[in-house]
């Protein structure tokens, strides 16, 4: 599979993700959208929240 993101940066999205951790983007073991909005804000990302 190829993916291409446009524009470019999602690779240090990515990085900062797992520089975080789990602990800073998921509860209780499953994706946590209000965590991931935190880091993912620098990126102009916004996950919804429920």
């Amino acid at each position: 599979m190829i993916q291409i993101s446009t524009p470019g940066g999602w690779e240090c999205y990515l990085e900062d993700l797992f520089e975080a951790g789990p602990e800073a983007t998921t509860t209780d073991g499953q994706l946590d959208p209000e965590k991931l909005n935190r880091i993912a804000a620098k990126y102009e990302i916004t996950y919804e929240e429920r």
